[in-house]
Order: C-alpha cells, then sequence, then structure tokens
C-alpha cells in the first residue's frame, strides 16, 4: 500500500470510531423504556395492586388533580385505595388509547384514555388524563397527573 492509502484507512478508522463512540454515549443516557411503555407498565401495577411497583413507577411527591380536586402525597400509594374501588365495583383498567404529547431529554405528557371494568368486565368508567413524566437517571417515572374530570382514586 503507499503511503496516501495508508493515510486515507487510518483516517476514516479514526473517523468511524468517533461516530462510534458519540452513538453508544447517546444510547447509554435514553432511557431503556419510554414514557407510553411506562404508562402500560403502571396500568398493570395498578391492576395488580401493587403498591411497591407503582411507587417505582413513579416519583415523589405524585400529584392528582382530577376535576375540582387536587392532592399532593409524598407517595402514590398514600393517594389511592384499592379497597375503596373495588368497593365501588372497579375490578381492572384498561388502556384504550395513548398519545405522546410532548416529550424532551428530562420531561414528557402523556394523555391516557382508559376504561374501568367491573367482575364482569362491564365499563363503569371511561376517562382520559394527561400525566406527566420526569427522566430520574434514565428511567421515565409518573410525577402526576391532570384528568378534566373527577376521577376516583378510591378514597373519595
Amino acid at each position: 500500500m503507499d503511503l496516501v492509502m495508508k493515510r486515507l484507512l487510518l483516517f476514516a478508522a479514526i473517523l468511524l470510531s468517533g461516530c462510534i463512540d458519540v452513538d453508544v454515549q447517546m444510547d447509554a443516557d435514553s432511557p431503556k423504556i419510554t414514557p407510553t411503555e411506562t404508562m402500560s407498565i403502571y396500568i398493570d401495577n395498578f391492576n395488580n395492586a401493587d403498591i411497591k411497583l407503582l411507587n417505582e413507577t413513579t416519583a415523589s411527591p405524585y400529584f392528582w388533580l382530577s376535576g375540582s380536586e387536587k392532592f399532593v402525597e409524598d407517595r402514590h400509594s398514600d393517594l389511592v385505595d384499592f379497597e375503596g374501588l373495588r368497593n365501588e365495583g372497579w375490578s381492572y383498567s384498561k388502556i384504550n388509547s395513548l398519545e405522546m404529547i410532548y416529550e424532551d431529554p428530562e420531561t414528557s405528557m402523556v394523555n391516557m384514555s382508559f376504561s374501568r371494568y367491573d367482575k364482569d368486565d362491564n365499563v363503569i368508567l371511561t376517562a382520559s388524563a394527561d400525566f406527566f413524566l420526569m427522566n430520574f437517571d434514565g428511567v421515565w417515572k409518573i410525577k402526576g397527573g391532570f384528568a378534566p374530570t373527577n376521577v376516583s382514586t378510591g378514597k373519595d
């Protein structure tokens, strides 16, 4: 190989190795789970009434603005009463649709349309809420939600 060809190959190798490092660094900082996927996980945890996992998928303090009601609690588990929801007829919830409203590297807003069902699979509530999520060290966590109508937390 002549000197010019060796220099071109060396230059190409250096250039490509720099691009690979940039891509790896960007991927390492990006959350592995998207905000909409976080919402799906949240609903699974909610349906399982798994307080520990609900608290892990949400951030403290957690807020819920629902109709004219405003709640701010240390943890999500301080807001919801699953026994109260069951007494209202709730058995499980299902996502009807998820829409990404906004996303940047640190925050996102997701609209979720959902329905609550009773034990006979009858819809007892259909509602929509906008959820605010924050990126904490590469993990999306739900900081709170805004619902235009009152959506029971079981403590009503």
